[in-house]
């Protein structure tokens, strides 16, 4: 008398594919912060780094950096990289002077 096994291995492979997706599903994990000077210039209130990247400091506290005073002026920032390019300042800005290359388009 012959058993038929077929019909057991295919339930048992499509419990054991399921069963093993699930385990490759981990958590997904943060970015940690990743230290960072960036040198750049100030237009129109926005801080424009020297790739042409927007960028838009805060305060630890999540307040806006005031960029007004700079207006026009190379400065570098030095903070915290976040996920979501948010930038946190951990040091005061330094001004470096007059700007001298155009806003990037």
């Amino acid at each position: 008398m012959s058993v038929n096994r077929r019909p057991f291995t295919n339930g048992f492979m499509a419990i054991l594919t399921a069963a093993s997706g699930l385990l490759l599903i981990a958590p997904a994990m943060a970015s940690k912060p990743v230290p960072r000077s960036i040198t750049g210039c100030v237009f129109s209130g926005t801080f424009v780094s020297s790739d042409g990247y927007d960028i838009h400091p805060r305060h630890a506290d999540g307040r806006e950096v005031d960029l007004g005073p700079f207006e026009g002026h190379q400065v570098t920032i030095s903070g915290d990289l976040l996920p979501g390019d948010a930038f946190i300042v951990k040091k005061p800005l330094r001004d470096s002077g007059r700007c001298t290359i155009m806003r990037p388009r």
